[in-house]
């Protein structure tokens, strides 16, 4: 019997590490568009920053799997990081009249991190036992759960009090410490997969993939990422319009209603980390994709029958258990179905789709709103998560008994 996941040195780092990483990545993701707007009043230059982001992910997040299964985990992670805090220094160079600097410090950050996530994704494994991945999946849910609650309010403290330079400062202390720390971890981590001229043209993107089409659950996870990321893209703008335009509230009333789901994310990471231990991850995914559509719909429809407020908040805090058991789903189906030695150029593919997925909902969204209106579009996004758990069973679960 394996000893508790929290005597464990290594992920004890790790989980530290992340909930660090988050911290600063939430806070670059808040300050630096929220920069660029105040400086120029640019929506246009705004939405850039995130696109610049979005098209390196589906451009370069293949590859930047497949270089994380060619190296040594441990490594890649520590290297990433400190270039991670070398590349926001351009930022200090931003003004109201030279905004390239910013357009280059997005497409830098966003191509570090197609190598840094699948490393850090493709740690997880190396360091816990697979009986205690679900255990584990929890714990770092609810660690980026609380790097959201920090990070994103943090941003906005940071950029207005001390501008681009603070948030450099802060953030560059963040990779800095991230990297220190992951030089610590003690288990093995070099790659998998090393030798021959056979073995490197396996771990090409194309090699990747073709390894990956051998094992059905695989594709089915890759199609079950795709519409669940679509889903998740066309949030955001819908949300922010139904409250609004069907509830009458402000842009308070849209922060508080957002902060409920957190707090309930925190509370549904400690039952799926006590009682999920035992069940097929592909499962969780399934019934947590299934839950966000089902508490989807009655959030949208209920508003024929009653506005008031507090009703909202409550529906909207039991998003928190689809929620965080469809990403411990997610993560925990990857990780038991994928060989260890194709986990990185795997989450780099699912990355990329991700990426298209979230192209794809704000196109549709932004074109639709204004014609269709937010209830029936709301709608459609529930039912893309319903999708996804119909996915979930159809493409992984079944699939895994029948091969």
């Amino acid at each position: 019997m394996s000893s508790s996941l929290w005597k464990n040195h290594d992920f004890r780092i790790v989980l530290g590490g992340g909930l660090i990483n988050n911290i600063g990545d939430w806070l670059l993701i808040v300050a630096l568009p929220a920069f660029v707007y105040t400086q120029t009043g640019s929506g246009r230059s705004t939405a850039a920053i995130i696109i610049i982001e979005l098209l390196v992910g589906v451009t370069f997040g293949p590859y930047g799997g497949a270089l994380a299964d060619r190296w040594d985990l441990r490594r890649t992670v520590v290297v990433t990081n400190i270039l991670q805090s070398v590349t926001l220094l351009p930022l200090l160079t931003v003004t109201s009249d030279r905004l390239w600097p910013a357009f280059l410090v997005a497409a830098l950050q966003g191509l570090l991190q197609q190598v840094n996530n699948p490393a850090s994704f493709a740690l997880v494994p190396r360091i816990v036992p697979t009986e205690q991945l679900v255990q584990a999946n929890a714990a770092n849910a609810a660690s980026m759960s609380i790097a959201r609650l920090v990070g994103a309010p943090l941003g906005g403290i940071v950029v207005a009090l001390g501008g681009l330079s603070a948030v450099v400062a802060v953030d560059a202390a963040t990779f800095v410490v991230v990297a220190l720390a992951t030089w610590f971890v003690r288990s093995p981590t070099q790659s998998l997969a090393v030798g021959d001229d056979s073995t490197r043209s396996r771990l090409s993107v194309y090699g990747g993939w073709s390894e990956i089409r051998q094992h059905r659950p695989l594709v089915g996870l890759l199609g079950v990422q795709f519409l669940s990321g679509l889903a998740f893209a066309m949030f955001p703008v819908l949300f922010i319009a139904f409250v609004i335009d069907i509830l009458h509230g402000d842009e308070a009333t849209v922060g508080i209603i957002r902060g409920t789901a957190a707090a309930g994310g925190l509370v549904a990471s400690v039952i799926v980390g006590r009682g999920g231990r035992n069940i097929d991850p592909a499962r969780l995914m399934l019934w947590g994709y299934t839950g966000l559509g089902a508490v989807a719909f009655l959030f949208v429809n209920i508003a024929a029958v009653s506005t008031a407020l507090w009703l909202f908040f409550v529906i909207f805090a039991m998003t928190g258990l689809p929620n965080l058991t469809s990403q411990i789903g997610a993560v925990g189906a990857i990780q038991r179905l994928c060989p260890p030695a194709l986990l990185g150029r795997f989450q780099g593919l699912a990355s990329a789709l991700g990426s298209v997925g979230a192209v794809i909902g704000s196109i549709v969204v932004g074109l639709l709103l204004d014609r269709v209106g937010v209830t029936l579009l709301f709608n459609v996004q529930a039912t893309l998560f319903v999708l996804s758990g119909v996915a979930s069973y159809v493409f992984v679960i079944r699939c895994q008994t029948l091969f």
